[in-house]
């Protein structure tokens, strides 16, 4: 009798659940070797750790070499100074952002690429103290060097600087600069994150030192806001002297700038084009100083070319050509006659003007800015501002 003999192939299911098993091994594999705790990430960690480790070795033993021999060659880093005002312009410090943390007097701030006797180039950030000894790695990102001016494109030409740099120390605001009102106490002045004028009686004067020539061009940026109706934010100004009507002045009011250069009146033969001008005035919807944030605001006066060119947060807005007579006719060139932020003499008899400004930064250079330098001042500058009001706001 022919008997027949059962299959004992694999059959279908058995071949699924196989596969299904060696996926579920291989992705653990995967995970294993690439995941968030995988071994390859892992072994780069590693590596990274033991590059670390070694850099502040080399970054030590200089250190020691410094100490033992007192050779300068064996010196690293450069040397940072507290923000303080007795340090007027010198300052020079580290901030991170992850900690809020400021490195100044004390400590020398090492670069990547910097290079280490025996080691080669750096390839992380550090901040050392040779009076402790202490070796920090600071973040790639988030830390940031600042020091008096760095946040400017353009430094030379300056007459006035009041910046978030070295706002906090009138004294470095540039010569022939002086605040009045200020009263210790008084709510207004510097608050670590913008300097405040009341609307009452404080104001800052700015007489141009002789040897500075403002014959060709000024350019003015004003940055912060204000709750007045009507703030001037630059005029040529002596206090009690009625011939105020024959002076510059530039006024923010109702989401729009307004300036004279001359008092000539409306019915002057002065003209540009074929309207009679006392006034000009930037009239565009460009946003508001009473805003949160406040705004950004360039004016460049080119003497030579009788140019006026407008900028709204570093943008190019509108430029004028002005009559040449009418642009000189309020005694902007008259360097006896000082240029005032905040005060503005004015109306049908003598009255005083202030107005209620909070400065994040207000510049004033005898030349004017090109496009590309007026959109740098204001991107750097409003970085440093949006950095004081962070730490201020975790503090």
């Amino acid at each position: 009798m022919i008997t027949k003999e059962k299959n004992r192939g694999i059959t279908l299911i058995s071949l699924i659940v196989t596969i299904i098993i060696l996926l579920i091994l291989a992705s653990v594999s995967i995970a294993m070797l690439t995941g968030e705790n995988g071994i390859i990430i892992q072994a780069n960690k590693a590596k990274e750790q033991t590059i670390i480790s070694t850099e502040k070795e080399a970054i030590q033993l200089m250190m020691i070499n410094k100490e033992v021999t007192g050779e300068e060659k064996y010196k690293i880093g450069e040397e940072l100074i507290d923000k303080e005002l007795a340090n007027g312009d010198r300052w020079k410090i580290v901030y991170v952002d992850s900690t809020k943390t400021i490195y100044g007097t004390g400590w020398n701030y090492v670069e990547e690429g910097i290079d280490l006797e025996n080691y080669g180039e750096t390839k992380y950030k550090w901040v050392i103290n040779y009076n402790t000894g202490e070796v920090v790695q600071l973040p790639k990102e988030g830390t940031s060097k600042f020091q008096y001016g760095d946040n400017l494109a353009v430094k030379d030409g300056l007459i006035l600087n009041a910046d978030p740099i070295n706002m906090s120390d009138e004294n470095s605001w540039g010569d022939g600069v002086t605040v009045y009102g200020i009263e210790e106490d008084d709510g207004y002045g510097w608050n670590n994150t913008e300097f405040k004028l009341d609307g009452i009686d404080d104001y800052i004067e700015v007489y141009p030192q002789e040897n500075i020539n403002i014959e060709n061009g000024l350019t003015f940026e004003f940055y912060g806001k204000t709750d007045s109706i009507s703030a001037s934010l630059l005029a040529k100004t002596l206090k009690n002297d009625n011939n105020y009507v024959n002076r510059f002045r530039t006024i923010w009011e109702n989401d729009g700038l307004s300036y004279c250069m001359s008092g000539l009146d409306s019915g002057s033969d002065l003209s540009i084009g074929d309207n009679k001008m006392h006034w000009i005035r930037f009239d565009k919807n460009i946003g508001n100083l009473d805003e949160n944030d406040g705004g950004y605001l360039t004016l460049t006066i080119d003497f030579n070319n009788c140019t006026v060119k407008f900028f709204w947060n570093g943008k190019f807005i509108i430029s004028t050509i002005c009559n040449h007579d009418w642009m000189l006719g309020g005694e902007i060139t008259n360097s006896s006659i000082p240029f005032t932020i905040g005060l503005m003499i004015g109306g049908d008899v003598y009255t005083e003007q202030y107005g209620k400004l909070d400065i994040y930064a207000c510049r004033l250079y005898n030349k004017i800015l090109t496009d590309e330098e007026v959109k740098n001042n204001c991107e750097m500058t409003v970085n440093y501002h949006n950095m004081l009001v962070n730490q201020k706001i975790n503090n």
